[in-house]
Formats: structure tokens, sequence, C-alpha cells
């Protein structure tokens, strides 16, 4: 590796870090492409799984006392995420990704157009629970295949107009147990060597740099301007991801 590439993995994974500091997603976005560009896309897939997982522990432990009483709220979705990882790492790679990019990206415009009016401001209406787990279940789906579910959990989560905090613990729960199914598939297929490994934990140091200043920006910006963000990242996750599924 060059010191150019080098340089860019670690601004990029520095970069990616504070988007997931403050919006509670975003770092395999960023970090994702940047990867690719010099390891590849397999094995960008594979050593962003390791940072994600500490950096979405790292936003657990910050947020502990949130944890109890937004699990009740979202178990469903957590066990549907899950159940889609499983079939993200073992199956998604033969389905037709354009069609697929195509139809989440689709989703992701409802959500931000016509989320609230579809789906009500009631988190416990009928509708917002039928569609939690389906949500959960295409989220896993796409971070088990590409480690990017932000489109579509993002999308969904910010219909429901949770609190800044609330948001980041939620999506930091969401993507942390599908992190951990994710990974035990990358080392059931082998996919997980050591030089990955590896390579992941060296990454662990400008991400979490950048997760750090994340959190400490998310504490400095009102609602407002954090709804804001959380579209920015959400159109920017449909871009990438179709720029992604064209150019492969």
């Amino acid at each position: 590796m060059s010191f150019v590439d080098l340089a860019i993995v670690v601004l990029g994974l520095a970069v990616a870090g504070s988007a997931k500091g403050l919006a509670g997603m975003g770092l395999p976005l960023v970090a994702t492409p940047v990867l690719a560009g010099i390891f590849g896309p397999r094995a960008a897939v594979v050593i962003i799984a390791v940072p994600i997982l500490v950096a979405n522990t790292l936003l657990l432990v910050t947020g502990w006392r949130r944890v109890p009483r937004l699990l009740g709220t979202i178990a469903p979705i957590l066990l549907a995420g899950a159940i889609g990882t499983v079939a993200g790492v073992s199956l998604l790679a033969q389905l037709d990704q354009r069609i697929f990019a195509v139809v989440i990206s689709a989703m992701v415009a409802v959500f931000l157009l016509r989320g609230e009016r579809l789906l009500g401001s009631d988190p416990d209406a009928r509708r917002m629970k039928v569609a939690g787990p389906l949500v959960g279940l295409v989220g896993g789906l796409l971070q088990g295949s590409t480690s990017i579910a932000s489109p579509i959990v993002g999308g969904y989560f910010h219909t429901r107009r949770l609190s800044s905090a609330d948001f980041v613990v939620v999506l930091a729960a969401l993507f942390q147990l599908n992190s951990v199914v994710q990974i035990g598939g990358f080392l059931a297929y082998g996919l997980l060597t050591p030089e990955l490994l590896a390579l992941g934990v060296l990454g662990l140091v400008p991400t979490l740099i950048g997760l750090i200043a994340g959190i400490e920006l998310r504490g400095r910006i009102s609602a407002g301007r954090f709804r804001q963000a959380i579209v920015v990242l959400l159109i920017l996750s449909v871009a990438n991801l179709l720029w992604r599924t064209v150019s492969s």
C-alpha cells in the first residue's frame, strides 16, 4: 500500500467514524467504497465489520441508560434483522443486485417523502408494527451482504421521529446484533482471514477518533439540524447504493 492509499484509508475511516458518532449511521456508507477501491469489494465488507462492531458497542455503552427501554420497542425488528443478516451473508450475492438496489432506493424515497402519512406518527400503530420487522429483515439482508443497511433502516426510524439520542441507540443496537451475526457468518465461510482481521483492527484507530468527534458534535446541534443530517446521510446512502450497483 502506498502512502497515498494509506492516507485515503485513514481519512476515509475518520470521516466515516465521525458520521457514525453524529448520526448513528454512515460508517460503512463512507468507509466501504474507500476500502473497496484499495482492497476489493469483498475484502472491504469483511474489513469494515470490525470497526462497525466496536463502534456500535461504544455507542451502546455511552447510551446504556436508554437501552432497556428501547430494546423492548424494537425486539421484533432485531430478530428480523438477525434472520436477514444470515440470509444476506449466505444468499444475497446470488440475487440481482440492480433490482434490489432500485427497490431499496424506492422504499427510502417513500419513507422520506410520505413515511409519516403512510405509517402514522404513533409507534404503536398497526402499520408501524408491521413495517418494522420487514425493515429489519431487508436491513439485515443489506448488512449481511454489503455492510450498508442505513438506507432502509435509517429511513424507517427517521419516520418515527425519535430524539437524536434514542435514534443513535436504536440503530446501534440493531446494527450491533447484525454485526455479530455477520462476523459469525464470515468465520463460518472462511472469509475473515487473519490478514483482514488485522486490517480491521488497525482501522479502529482513525474510526474511533472520528467517532468521538461525532459524539461531541451531536451534543451541540439542535433536533432540527440532527434530522437534516439524517436526511443528507440517507440521500448519500441511496446514491452510494445505486452507484455501487451500476458500476459493479
